[in-house]
C-alpha cells in the first residue's frame, strides 16, 4: 500500500506558513484567509469531482485490488401505495391520508385555511399568522405600506478593499 491517509494537521500548521505566510497586518491577514477559504473551496468541488471520476474509472474498467474493496451502499426508502391501501383498505386510508399544508393550500387557498384554523383553535394561530408583503402591498397605497412592515438589518461578511494599488 502507498497511500497515506492525508493529516491536514502538518499541512496547515507547517507547510501552508512556509509556502503562503499569514500577513501580520490585520486587514491582510484578513484578506489572506477569505483568500485561502475560496481557494479551498475551489479544492473542495475539484477533489471531490475527481474522486467521482476515479469511481467511474474503477467501475467502468472493473478495477481490481488485493489492496482495496468498492463497497456499494443503498438506501432503502418506502413510499405507501396509496391506490393499493385506497382499494384494499378504505376506511384505513380515509383514517390516515392528509394533504401537506402547501397542497392543501394549492386547492383551498390561503385564506379558507387561515379561517378554518381559526374556528378551529380560536386565537391560538395569533403567533403562526403570516401575510405576504406581495398582498398587502395590493391593498395599500406606497405611502401607507411602510408603516406596516418591520424592517430588520443583517450584517454581511464584511469586504475589504484595496485603497492603494498594488501589483
Amino acid at each position: 500500500m502507498t497511500y497515506t491517509p492525508f493529516d491536514p494537521e502538518p499541512f496547515l500548521t507547517i507547510t501552508l506558513p512556509r509556502i503562503h505566510p499569514r500577513p501580520s497586518d490585520p486587514y491582510e491577514a484578513a484578506l489572506h484567509s477569505r483568500d485561502l477559504a475560496y481557494i479551498f473551496e475551489e479544492f473542495h468541488l475539484n477533489f471531490i469531482e475527481q474522486y467521482h471520476k476515479d469511481l467511474e474509472l474503477i467501475t467502468g474498467e472493473n478495477c481490481e485490488s488485493d489492496e482495496y474493496q468498492l463497497i456499494r451502499r443503498t438506501r432503502t426508502t418506502c413510499k405507501v401505495n396509496i391506490p393499493k391501501l385506497r382499494t384494499d383498505h378504505p376506511d384505513l386510508h380515509q383514517q390516515l391520508v392528509y394533504l401537506r399544508a402547501t397542497d392543501a393550500e394549492k386547492f383551498l387557498g390561503r385564506r379558507y385555511l387561515y379561517t378554518a384554523a381559526r374556528d378551529h383553535a380560536g386565537d391560538r394561530i395569533t403567533r403562526y399568522e403570516q401575510i405576504n408583503i406581495d398582498d398587502l402591498r395590493k391593498h395599500l397605497t406606497p405611502a401607507e405600506l411602510p408603516h406596516y412592515l418591520t424592517t430588520t438589518e443583517r450584517p454581511l461578511t464584511p469586504e475589504i478593499i484595496t485603497l492603494r494599488n498594488t501589483p
